[in-house]
């Protein structure tokens, strides 16, 4: 093996499906590139890659390959991020996780945990299960929070695991429905899916599902289609639309007290079936837990609680 540029080339080919897409990202010309696959094929002696009409996809040892090159150079550039001069006492830490404030309220207790005079960075992204999965296992973050109901998790452990993703449990919960106080089903203790059938639902668009079966599929997107819907991509606009729209709702996680008073929102048990949905962290096999990222899961646990209590 040449070097460790091969090992970028080919994941980037791997994440483009696409030779020519992955020399545009990597600004080197595709004859290049394609010769600099075929040398590291034949370095390791195995077809990482197999050609067809439509791109370029991993062969069964490519998968396996690729897995340990994705963490290869995930090491690497953490090694470099730890020995790098400058900034070399700022505090670093990620995290990529759903759109839930207990979330966004144990990332503020880690930072105050931190002191008035600390130096820190700090990437905290909002995206769906399946955007979370790519971002840690591409290395784009170290942590992620994904959420799903507790009947699909084989299709999501099978995910992690073809990504050499690992998992722990953070929380456990049923979804509620998210109203104005204005809305004309405020006072209902617990709302049914027939008392929301002429509502409107505001909807997150990423809220793909992984290895779902056809019919499954096909019966969520006919679900879907029956109702009135405004797809959104985050959170604060979800809320604003719920505290104006009176006609309109969300089915989230239990949401902390203060932000419901904010935008004169309630929630309300909802009876829906299949209605148990698990958080749980992800990280790359190998990668080493900081003692931030254990404070992180701490504040994560504790803020969840605090939810569920109120």
């Amino acid at each position: 093996m040449n070097n460790l540029l091969q090992l970028k080339y080919a994941v980037e080919v791997e994440k483009t499906g696409s030779i020519s897409k992955a020399a545009e990202n990597l600004y080197m010309n595709q004859p290049n590139l394609s010769k600099s696959i075929r040398e590291l094929e034949d370095d390791i002696g195995i077809a990482i890659f197999d050609r067809t009409a439509k791109g370029v996809v991993p062969t069964e040892k490519g998968r396996e390959f690729l897995g340990y090159a994705r963490s290869i150079l995930s090491q690497i550039a953490e090694m470099e991020a730890l020995y790098k001069q400058t900034d070399e006492k700022k505090t670093r830490f990620d995290l990529c996780a759903p759109r839930a404030s207990y979330v966004s309220q144990a990332l503020t207790d880690v930072i105050l945990s931190l002191g008035p005079d600390a130096d820190y960075s700090v990437d905290y992204r909002e995206a769906g299960a399946m955007r979370t999965i790519k971002q840690v296992a591409n290395g784009v973050n170290q942590l992620g929070v994904i959420r799903y109901q507790t009947m699909y998790e084989p299709n999501y452990l099978n995910t992690l695991a073809e990504r050499s993703l690992v998992y722990e449990p953070v929380r456990e919960f049923a979804c509620i429905v998210i109203l104005s106080v204005h809305h004309p089903l405020a006072l209902q203790q617990v709302v049914s899916n027939r008392d929301l059938s002429d509502c409107t639902e505001i909807l997150y668009g990423d809220a793909a599902i992984p290895a779902l079966p056809v019919n499954q599929a096909r019966e969520l997107a006919q679900a879907i289609e029956a109702k009135n819907t405004i797809t959104v991509y985050e959170r604060a606009s979800q809320l604003e639309l719920i505290s104006r729209l009176k006609s309109a709702y969300a089915i989230a996680s239990p949401m902390p007290q203060d932000v419901l008073d904010r935008f004169q929102l309630v929630q309300r048990r909802v009876d829906l079936p299949g209605n148990l949905y698990r958080d749980v962290l992800i990280y790359r096999a190998g990668y080493h837990l900081t003692r931030l990222d254990r404070l992180l899961i701490e504040k994560l646990r504790e803020s969840a609680r605090r939810v569920i209590s109120e």
